[in-house]
C-alpha cells in the first residue's frame, strides 16, 4: 500500500499492510532550515525528500498559515480566518476595507466597515521563526468593547466564500501518494467557539457570555452563514477528509460549553460532510478528559493530534477505550518523547511500549507525534518509532 492508501484505510478502520506512521515534520523542518541545523545528510534537502528518506507518510493536516497568495492576507489571522493552500475555497471581503501596517515583528491591522472599525495587533517574532512556527500570535484581539461585536458580525456577513480547488488541487498533486491533503474548513467548530478561540480575550468572553449572553449569541447567529459556506465548499471539493475545529481543552471548552455552543454546529457539519462522502476531522490536541464522549456523539471521524499522557491526563489506551475505532486517532505519540532532554532512553522505550500496546488490533489509528515534532527532536528516535510500528505487522 502507498502511504496515501494506508492512511485512508486506517481512517476507515479497514485492513492495512502496516500501522501508518505519519509524523508531522513541517515545523521541525522550518526551524532547522532557518537556523541552519538540519542534519548534515539533509543540509540541502526538501521536506519531501526527508520524508521519503525516513519512509514515513507526509503529514498535510495543519496548513502553512503563512503561505498566502496575496500580501496582507496573513493579517486576517486576527479574524481567525486563513488563506492557505489546504483550503478548497477562497475568501473575499465585499465591502470591508483591510488596512495593514507592518513594524518589524508587529502587524497592525484595521478593518473599516460601514458600521464601524475594529483593529488588532499580531506578532511574528524571531523566536517564532527559529521555532518554525507559521501561526502568528494575536497579541490584541479584534473585540475589545461591546460595540465591536456588531462590527465583527458585519465582517463575517460581508465575507464572500468562493469554491475554488485550484491551490488545493496543486497541493494534492504535489503530495501525490505520499499522503492525503486534509481540506481545511475552519479553525473553530462553531461561531461561539470562534469568538472564544479567536476574537475575544478569554476572560472577557466568559464575562460577556454571562453578563450579555444575547450580544454574544446574536453575533454568533450572524456568523453562521460563513460557517455554512465553508462547509458547503469543502463538501463539494475533492478532499476525502475535512478539518473543522481545533484546540479544545476541558478548562475552556468545558463539557457544558461544548454541549450547548459547539456540538450542534460540529454535528451538523459531520452530517453534511458524511452526506457528501467525506470524513470529518477535528484537532483534539488539548486536555480531552471529559470531552471524548462528545466527539463520539457529534459524529467526528478523526480525532487529530491526540496527545496522551504524560503530557495530558488520558493514556492512549483510555482514548482507544472511549473511541473504539470511531473517531479514528491520528497522533498518539507525545512530542516530549522524541526529546532526549525530556525523556531518558528508558522512559522513551516505556512510552513506546505503551502506545504500541494501545493500538490493540491496529484498526482506526494513524501514529503521529502530537501536536508536532519539536525542532530539537531526535531523528534516531523517530526512526525507532517507525521500526517498532513496522514490527506490528499486517492489520486484518
Amino acid at each position: 500500500m502507498t502511504p496515501r492508501e494506508r492512511i485512508l484505510a486506517a481512517l476507515r478502520a479497514e485492513p492495512v499492510d502496516q500501522l501508518p506512521w505519519v509524523p508531522r515534520l513541517d515545523l521541525w523542518y522550518n526551524a532547522n532550515r532557518y537556523c541552519g541545523t538540519l542534519p548534515r545528510e539533509w543540509a540541502d534537502a526538501s521536506l519531501a525528500q526527508i520524508i521519503a528518506d525516513l519512509g514515513v507518510g507526509r503529514h498535510e493536516v495543519i496548513p502553512d498559515f503563512l503561505n498566502t497568495e496575496h500580501p496582507d492576507e496573513d493579517a486576517d489571522r486576527c479574524l481567525g480566518i486563513d488563506h492557505c493552500r489546504n483550503q478548497p475555497y477562497r475568501l473575499r471581503f465585499r465591502r470591508t476595507e483591510r488596512v495593514v501596517e507592518r513594524d518589524g515583528d508587529e502587524i497592525h491591522v484595521t478593518y473599516k466597515t460601514p458600521v464601524g472599525e475594529v483593529s488588532a495587533r499580531l506578532l511574528y517574532t524571531e523566536h517564532m521563526r527559529r521555532d518554525g512556527v507559521t501561526l502568528m500570535h494575536v497579541a490584541d484581539r479584534v473585540i475589545k468593547r461591546p460595540e465591536d461585536y456588531a462590527t465583527v458580525a458585519y465582517i463575517f456577513e460581508d465575507l464572500e466564500i468562493i469554491a475554488d480547488g485550484g491551490r488545493y488541487g496543486e497541493l494534492r498533486d504535489e503530495v501525490a501518494d505520499a499522503g492525503i491533503v486534509v481540506g481545511y474548513a475552519n479553525v473553530a467548530a462553531s461561531p461561539v467557539h470562534h469568538l472564544l478561540k479567536e476574537l475575544v480575550p478569554f476572560d472577557q468572553f466568559f464575562y460577556d457570555l454571562h453578563d450579555q449572553p444575547q450580544l454574544v449569541l446574536d453575533t454568533a447567529e450572524r456568523m453562521t452563514g460563513y460557517f455554512d459556506g465553508v462547509i458547503d465548499a469543502c463538501a463539494a471539493s475533492e478532499a476525502e477528509v475535512v478539518l473543522f475545529g481545533a484546540n479544545y481543552d476541558v478548562s475552556l471548552t468545558t463539557p457544558g460549553i461544548f454541549a450547548e455552543h459547539i456540538a450542534p454546529t460540529l454535528s451538523s457539519a459531520a452530517d453534511r460532510l458524511h452526506a457528501a462522502g467525506k470524513l470529518l476531522a477535528t484537532h483534539t490536541d488539548g486536555e480531552n478528559d471529559g470531552l471524548c464522549e462528545a466527539y463520539v456523539r457529534c459524529g467526528v471521524d478523526v480525532a487529530d493530534s491526540v496527545c496522551p499522557s504524560p503530557m495530558t491526563r488520558l493514556s492512549l489506551a483510555e482514548y482507544r477505550r472511549q473511541f473504539g475505532t470511531r473517531p479514528a486517532i491520528w497522533g498518539g505519540v507525545c512530542s516530549v518523547s522524541v526529546l532526549k532532554d525530556s525523556m531518558s532512553d528508558d522512559e522513551f522505550a516505556a512510552h513506546l511500549d505503551d502506545v504500541v500496546s494501545a493500538a490493540g488490533d491496529g484498526r482506526g489509528i494513524i501514529f503521529s507525534i502530537a501536536d508536532t515534532t519539536p525542532p530539537a527532536a531526535s531523528i534516531d528516535r523517530i526512526r525507532q518509532i517507525g521500526d517498532r510500528l513496522a514490527e506490528f505487522g499486517v492489520v486484518t
